[in-house]
């Protein structure tokens, strides 16, 4: 009787095979993503597209990975299995209806953000000392390559503000940001000043305006003493940033959008970048190029057909079809645009789920940082970044995400 009691005893502590393999999941995505931009730093450092396509078969073996824990997971995801099986048919009728003009690739990254996302959620609440370990390296890796060497592929006058082996400071400082938010369970609140030293650094205006105005919204409301000090010490340190002169091309980025407003956007789509430095004054032409770059992608949009309209020309072909050959620089615009109305409602609903779920003030803020950025940036494209937020999040909205950190 006392072996089989002991026998059971055993039993009960033997592990299934699919859970081990859901506990598993950030450890290996963490090693995946550390994996992934050592191969691009490679890339970037010799120019060999070996190394190109080694990374992208990381990508492709991390999002299948993410696929098969969130058909493991039971608990906690019915909704946003939906919302996937729902965006999977929309992404499929868009693919239809423009075949032969439609990127796979871009379509497996928007598609990503749900499966990492809701692969997090399915995942049990222990966090692994490796996952911190690899995050690490992360934010380590861009700043090892700049001390050893340059971009073979970011050169000329089309890549002017290359940092690292990415395209652009902007795209930078979103990766950090996505690190800090991955961070932010070891670190909770305290990572807002990570994010400011980031902001500082980089030196972007839609990262400081971002994280600028995600710590006002998540931090104002409800109301408390607290959170008042926390504002105070948020002015105070724009101030000092201001007397450094960190905010100076933020300030132009503002003043330029308010003559923008003044104007007639389209009367501005038609303008020179001649033209444009002759009435602005400055050569910091983001904010224009971007305008022109939206409403060209609007007009180019609206005037389609029913079914232009309804499934979006094509994941992928805003860089063909634009006048300037390039992604919009609005992931919001973009979803819409290439995948119609349907698919960008799914996406927005998903989004805002995540951000009204989060609880930590820290990882909520970044988050919010995140969704702002969205409306400037192409930062889909950007799969590290996006694998690090999507599925952390999902983490972090889990019932289980109340585990204590194992490390």
């Amino acid at each position: 009787m006392q072996n089989l009691t002991v026998s059971r005893e055993r039993a009960a502590h033997i592990v299934p095979a699919s859970v081990a393999i859901q506990h598993q999941f950030f450890p290996v995505t963490c090693l995946g993503l550390v994996l992934l931009n050592l191969f691009t730093f490679a890339y970037h450092f010799t120019g060999s597209t070996l190394f190109n396509t080694l990374s992208n078969s990381v990508s492709l073996l991390l999002i299948s990975f993410s696929v098969y824990v969130l058909i493991l997971g039971k608990e906690g995801s019915g909704f946003y299995k939906i919302l996937l099986v729902f965006a999977c048919v929309l992404v499929g009728t868009s693919f239809l209806a423009n075949f032969g003009a439609f990127e796979i690739a871009d379509a497996l990254k928007l598609l990503s953000l749900y499966t990492f996302y809701i692969a997090g959620r399915s995942v049990g609440a222990r966090w692994h000392p490796v996952e911190k370990l690899c995050i690490y390296a992360l934010v380590a890796l861009p700043f090892i390559f700049k001390l050893v060497g340059t971009t073979k592929l970011f050169v000329g006058a089309d890549f002017p503000d290359v940092f690292a082996y990415f395209p652009n400071t902007n795209t930078a400082a979103l990766y950090f940001t996505a690190s800090l938010f991955a961070l932010s369970h070891w670190f909770e609140s305290k990572i807002l000043i990570l994010q400011f030293v980031n902001v500082v650094v980089m030196n972007r205006v839609g990262a400081a305006l971002a994280t600028i105005l995600a710590i006002a919204m998540c931090s104002v409301f409800p109301l408390s003493k607290a959170k008042f000090v926390a504002l105070f010490a948020l002015v105070i340190a724009s101030l000092f940033a201001y007397a450094l002169g960190a905010l100076d091309r933020l300030l132009t980025g503002l003043d330029a959008i308010a003559l923008i407003w003044s104007l007639d956007p389209s009367t501005v789509s038609r303008m020179t970048y001649k033209q444009l430095i002759h009435l602005t004054g400055t050569t910091d032409l983001s904010a224009f190029f971007r305008i022109i770059h939206w409403t060209n992608i609007w007009d180019y949009y609206s005037s389609q057909g029913l079914g232009g309209i309804l499934f979006g020309y094509g994941a992928g072909q805003t860089s063909i079809i634009a006048v300037i050959p390039v992604p919009p620089h609005n992931d919001y615009l973009r979803v819409l645009a290439e995948f119609g109305p349907l698919s960008f409602l799914a996406f927005v609903v998903f989004v805002l789920s995540i951000v009204f779920s989060l609880k930590q003030q820290g990882a909520k803020t970044l988050f919010t940082v995140l969704l702002i950025y969205f409306l400037s940036e192409n930062l889909i494209d950007n799969f590290t970044s996006m694998t690090l937020f999507f599925s952390y999040a999902g983490r972090l909205t889990s019932a289980a995400s109340s585990g204590d950190s194992s490390a």
